[in-house]
């Protein structure tokens, strides 16, 4: 597969088409943010969601009524200068790194980790403690602060109202790096720019990669007007690295570090999709309620919908992912699916796959290699800045069972239960449902 056909593969992933395959992926666009917002007929209320202030509020709050937790702020967002908080509660041996919200349009997993510190923290139910006994977990309930309380007036009425965003608010300067990257982008309303920070994170730790001084002339690519770090490491190229710009990205990669943990979870929003097959004819078919991907390496590629024996592996899996890591990591991703679907005919059975593509900006695939962590993702349906907080009870209730039964399975020891085989099971999502007020998707 040439770089053209790999970064199409790529957009389908990123916007969460439906594929089966690398042919597939090749007749959607590769992902290109900035697309128009809303229009005034689209209804945004976040006012159920908390601010920057009262997250703080509600963490240190629990922070003093509890001696279980250690909260302590890691960094600070790049505009607003607002806190990023990490806390940190248990004490057994199996470390768990959770973050949320890295996308600031992306709200839900912020609002639910802080509701669980807080079950943790306080709780003496005989599930908190088997929990607490057997895990440390450590949270970054919101990565992305500015991107969580942007305001933009939607409507033109000369108000400016909270929407919330993808990116953080940050201008790339001239001497951060030899060239400013693909994921960096200005919002329409042309005077805040911003990183997508799921494309900024590097494989290299800090003490090896320095974006002002340590990227070859070589190692970048230019695609219709758009810059690439196409990094080698380890006999591999990794496509689309990232640069560690963003403050923010660089306090979550100290964080994961200290931590060092055997399961990473990161909590997303994704677009409004059909379940395939639902419905057939007899009535109208099934939206999904969430999306999980699990994150596997060489020992599953032949399982990959864009498995091809003659693109190099790295653009397929993560090669440093291990057979072992990568069986617990589809354990994990299918586990929540099946106790979703155990609640019976319901919404919340309507689970869906996010196809893997390795991503070498993200979190999860730059990441996960420095501590052999099983990788967990999560997507949840509709993002704010589309429908604000619309169905926001079910997106809560769907993102708390993924938690819950996740701490619970590796905390009981019984994720061998689970059938890695069970994941590629799961249907991969449908039909792309388009807002009618919006003209791009914007994923």
């Amino acid at each position: 597969m040439d770089r053209r056909t790999y970064l199409t593969a790529l957009g389908a992933t990123i916007t969460g088409a439906a594929t089966t395959g690398i042919a597939a992926a090749k007749d959607h666009p590769v992902y290109r943010p900035g697309g128009p917002w809303p229009g005034q007929l689209q209804a945004i209320n976040l006012n159920g969601l908390l601010t920057n202030e009262q997250l703080a509020d509600r963490l240190q709050q629990i922070d003093r009524r509890s001696d279980r937790l250690d909260l302590r702020q890691i960094g600070q967002s790049a505009g607003r200068n607002a806190p990023i908080w990490e806390a940190t509660v248990g004490t057994g041996d199996t470390n768990v790194h959770l973050i949320t919200q890295i996308h600031g349009d992306e709200p839900v997993g912020t609002e639910v980790a802080v509701d669980l510190l807080r079950e943790l923290a306080l709780s003496d139910s005989r599930q908190v403690r088997s929990i607490l006994d057997e895990l440390t977990l450590t949270v970054v309930p919101r990565v992305n602060p500015d991107g969580a309380m942007f305001h933009y007036d939607i409507d033109d009425d000369g108000r400016s109202e909270w929407v919330g965003r993808r990116t953080n608010t940050q201008r790339w300067n001239a001497d951060d790096s030899r060239y400013e990257p693909w994921y960096h982008y200005t919002h329409p309303d042309g005077t805040t720019p911003g990183y997508d920070m799921n494309r900024d994170f590097n494989l290299r730790p800090p003490s090896e990669f320095d974006p002002r001084t340590d990227t070859d002339p070589g190692w970048w690519s230019q695609v219709d007007g758009d810059w690439y770090l196409d990094m080698p490491y380890e006999g591999y190229t990794l496509l689309a690295s990232g640069l560690r710009l963003a403050p923010e990205v660089r306090a979550v990669t100290r964080s994961y570090l200290d931590a060092d943990p055997d399961i990473a979870i990161t909590h997303h929003h994704q677009g409004a999709y059909l379940v395939p097959d639902s419905g057939n004819g007899n009535g109208p078919a099934d939206q999904t309620v969430m999306s999980v991907m699990g994150q596997y390496g060489p020992a599953y590629i032949e399982q990959s919908p864009f498995y091809d024996p003659d693109v190099p592996v790295e653009q397929v899996v993560n090669p440093f992912v291990d057979a072992a890591t990568s069986t617990r990591s589809l354990r994990l991703n299918a586990l929540v699916a099946n106790a979703l679907a155990e609640r019976g005919n319901s919404v919340f059975d309507t689970i869906t796959r996010y196809s893997y593509l390795p991503l070498w900006g993200s979190y999860l695939d730059a990441l996960t290699p420095h501590t052999d962590a099983a990788g967990m993702l999560y997507e949840v349906s509709y993002q704010t800045d589309d429908r604000g907080q619309m169905s926001l009870g079910r997106m809560v209730e769907a993102t708390r069972v993924g938690f819950v039964e996740s701490l619970e399975a590796l905390a009981t020891e019984t994720l061998d239960q689970v059938s890695a085989s069970d994941y590629f099971d799961i249907p991969t999502h449908g039909k792309s449902l388009d807002n009618p007020h919006l003209s791009m998707r914007r994923r």
